[in-house]
């Protein structure tokens, strides 16, 4: 189990030992992918004891569903960074679209396909964990239909399309597709769908996931 070091308190132990099941859990679930993940398992990865982690988590979704919000949480701040200095809402659809995608060629199992594999409660409570980006989305785009460069539209309804496109890119990546690649033929898709010409002035490009503090 982590230990206390110098200086640490019982909160900071206690939320050191939670990501470190996290982070089992995550590898975990990539080497022997869903059916296969055991909480014994999780434990020994993370260092812990298998009471410690049902101390944390009662099963396997409930890890899913807290590794799940803790990425969305930072994937939004990531998100919000990259997009504090731009302006021009086709910039900041197109910053959006490519983090998304580098986001999902990173965390290959967490699609729709394992949500399927979820109880109808589990299956809900982890698709709510997008709404914040689905919200984000629709903001951009609202921005753009103000501003004239996107068509006039339904900015919700544009904002869960746009998702679903970018969803269905995953398993592109998932075979082993280049990032850059599937970029290349979604971002325009998406673009023109919106009565945006394309290509357009290159956006700058965000900063790679690697980078971020996982």
């Amino acid at each position: 189990m982590p230990k206390l070091t110098g200086g640490a308190t019982t909160a900071e132990h206690k939320i050191a030992t939670r990501e470190a099941m996290l982070d089992a859990f995550i590898r975990e679930l990539h080497e022997q992918g869903w059916q296969n993940v055991k909480l014994q398992t999780v434990a020994q990865a993370a260092g812990v004891s298998r009471t410690a982690v049902y101390n944390y988590f009662p099963d396997k979704s409930a890890l899913l569903l807290a590794w799940s919000t803790r990425e969305m949480d930072r994937f939004l701040l990531l998100a919000e960074r990259e997009l504090a200095d731009r302006e021009n809402p086709v910039d900041r659809l197109e910053i959006l679209v490519k983090l998304t995608l580098v986001e999902f060629s990173l965390q290959r199992f967490t699609g729709i396909a394992l949500v399927e594999l979820l109880s109808a409660q589990d299956r809900e409570s982890f698709l709510e964990h997008i709404v914040p980006l689905s919200a984000l989305v629709e903001q951009v785009v609202q921005e753009g239909v103000d501003a004239g460069v996107f068509v006039d539209s339904d900015a919700a309804a544009s904002a869960q399309l746009i998702l679903a496109c970018v969803e269905s890119r995953r398993p592109m990546l998932m075979a082993g597709d280049r990032v850059d690649a599937v970029v290349a033929t979604t971002v325009p898709f998406i673009m023109r769908a919106l009565g945006v010409a394309w290509p357009a002035s290159p956006a700058a490009e965000p900063s790679d996931r690697s980078a971020h503090d996982r």
